[in-house]
């Protein structure tokens, strides 16, 4: 009988496999376990104690990507030697070496979200290159979207492709939300290659702030303590930009409903706010949710110029956006992976 061992390392992961391991918990009829790698101490959310916890010593980290790397590949093996399959989500360093740690012990790789790309291995970085890498060793590939599947067979992948739309629509159909318009907007920053980027954004940032004063500006920090502290050394004295610490994932969702638009550099933000309606204004070069029609997405490369993208972006609510599914990508992936057994 096929035993799966489910891996995640970091909030977005957690939350786009969780209905994953929720669908396995509840119907109960394929063996599993759940695997917690520490890349991120702090999640948020709430976790299970039985899951299986892979401690990440921080106090090892001198190359950070690196050291993560070699702890999962050393400490692994242990954790999965009587599993048959390894299902890993997206492209973080937890993603591709607990691949490349299962690929090596002969184990079938199960890939969600599969097929995202830039093509560019510096935006996103290291992320593009994790999951183009992820790519060449996996069974099966749960795709978010047809477009993604078909990037995924003209690259002549191994196994089998499947779109099943995206696990992360399935949490926020599950919170029930009321979608409103209210006069706050949400910035979420991140991403390695945009951090010294923060004083051109808090330019544009400053002359928004100017042709909005109805306007609060909720700023999320990452977990990330050198980022946070980047960020509240530049952020000072702003009234209309209120800092906020890491949330729980249905709070921070609650408040994206009401929002008035969204500006991230997040990717996964991005297919959210979409399924809410709401607009994003996206803080890099390029974005490999290119399936999300333009009315719910503006791509600004120059930060100091989001007040002029402000002119241009839709000030209604807008329709849902289904391009990723309807929220039922996790029953489809459980029903598949029962066939197998």
């Amino acid at each position: 009988m096929n035993n799966f061992a489910i891996i995640f390392g970091t909030r977005p992961e957690y939350l786009k496999i969780k209905p994953i391991i929720n669908k396995f918990k509840t119907q109960n009829i394929l063996k599993y376990k759940v695997i917690y790698v520490t890349q991120h101490e702090n999640i948020n959310e709430d976790i299970d104690e039985t899951y299986i916890k892979l401690i990440i010593d921080n106090c090892k980290l001198t190359n950070r990507l690196s050291d993560i790397g070699l702890q999962i590949l050393n400490t692994l093996p242990n954790l999965i030697h009587d599993c048959s399959h390894i299902i890993v989500q997206g492209d973080t360093a937890t993603a591709f070496y607990s691949a490349l740690t299962g690929f090596q012990l002969n184990k079938q790789i199960i890939h969600i979200e599969a097929g995202l790309r830039t093509y560019d291995l510096s935006k996103p970085f290291p992320e593009e290159c994790y999951r183009q890498m992820i790519s060449r060793i996996t069974s099966i590939h749960f795709t978010p979207h047809d477009d993604s599947s078909i990037i995924l067979k003209n690259e002549k992948v191994f196994g089998e492709i499947l779109n099943v739309g995206n696990t992360i629509l399935d949490q926020i159909k599950s919170y029930n939300l009321t979608c409103s318009m209210e006069n706050i907007v949400l910035i979420t920053f991140h991403r390695r290659e945009n951090w010294d980027k923060i004083d051109d954004l808090l330019i544009g940032l400053k002359k928004l702030i100017i042709k909005t004063p109805e306007i609060k500006y909720l700023w999320y920090l990452h977990m990330n303590p050198d980022l946070q502290k980047k960020v509240k050394e530049s952020i000072c004295n702003i009234p209309s930009i209120i800092l906020k610490q890491p949330c729980n994932h249905i709070e921070f969702t609650e408040q994206m409903a009401k929002s008035n638009f969204i500006i991230t550099d997040s990717g996964g933000i991005q297919e959210e706010a979409s399924f809410l309606g709401k607009h994003c204004i996206v803080l890099r070069k390029s974005t490999e949710r290119t399936h999300i029609p333009e009315k719910y997405i503006t791509i600004l490369e120059e930060y100091s110029h989001i007040d002029k993208i402000y002119d241009l972006i839709p000030k209604e609510h807008l329709p849902v956006c289904n391009i990723y599914g309807n929220g039922d990508s996790s029953f489809k992936i459980i029903n598949y992976l029962s066939i197998l057994n």
